[in-house]
């Protein structure tokens, strides 16, 4: 097994996703999923994403762990109301959990930037399900199912592992 191994978490208002990397290969990708109201994320589901953290992290014996944090949002949709910010909210905290705990390991905070959207086709296998290679051309289209918060959690592990990650990764002199 590699020495550089990565748990990526996309923290989000509705579902996390979670990916552990060792080099390119994935160990294991999960997605905790808040069955109840987005805002104030539930209780459960915060404590849900923190023991899968922990669980991934203990069974792959994970060195480095990244979270995609969030940015200031735009709160006027060209002219139109102002964006509701219920979700963004719940995502922070979520992050915030995340970023609270005492992980026994480093911890990298990735930019948001596009994290899961690139086309199906550039994605390992176990992360496009049987229903998205349904459709013809599926290889180049950007998926939406559950898995995306997985594949986003995927690009956040890649780009923590990567020597290109300090163009992402906060610095505590940033936050």
């Amino acid at each position: 097994m590699s020495d550089n191994v990565t748990l990526g978490i996309d923290p989000g208002a509705r579902s996390t996703g979670l990916c552990v990397l060792s080099g390119g290969e994935i160990l294991a990708h999960q997605t905790v999923t808040s069955e109840g109201d987005i805002f104030p994320a539930q209780r459960r589901y915060v404590l849900a994403v923190l023991e899968a953290g922990a669980v991934l992290l203990q069974i792959h014996d994970v060195t480095h762990v990244a979270v995609e944090t969030i940015t200031r949002p735009s709160w006027h949709m060209k002219g139109r109301a102002a964006a509701d910010p219920t979700a963004l909210l719940a995502t922070a905290e979520v992050l915030g959990a995340v970023l609270g705990v005492d992980w026994p390991v480093n911890v990298t905070q990735i930019r948001p930037n596009k994290n899961g959207s690139r086309p199906l086709g550039a994605y390992p296998d176990e992360l496009i399900s049987p229903a998205e290679r349904r459709k013809k051309g599926w290889e180049h289209r950007i998926g939406s199912g559950q898995l995306r918060h997985a594949r986003s959690a995927y690009d956040v592990a890649r780009l923590a592992s990567s020597k290109l990650a300090r163009n992402f990764t906060l610095t505590q002199e940033d936050s």
